[in-house]
């Protein structure tokens, strides 16, 4: 059995590795490790919502953007 725990960040991760739940399930999706520069956002602000629907993979850059414009946040996916 596969457990997890909430990391200070409120973040789900691996308890035998420490790897990021919603990483994982990204990289599971995308076919592919992420890149370094390349970070999972939660389009519904749930932390613990890692569905394959909530998780959208972008560069550091525009996810910094995106949450810049959090007041004017109108986003379609």
């Amino acid at each position: 059995m596969v457990s997890w725990f909430k990391d200070k960040n409120g973040y789900p991760r691996f308890k035998d590795s420490g790897k990021l739940v919603h990483r994982w399930k990204a990289e599971k999706k995308i076919g592919r490790p992420l890149k370094s520069w390349e970070v999972v956002h939660h389009r519904n602000e749930k932390k613990t919502d890692y569905s394959d629907k909530n998780l959208a993979v972008m560069s550091r850059s525009f996810h910094a953007k995106l949450h810049a414009n959090k007041r004017n946040r109108k986003w379609s996916w």
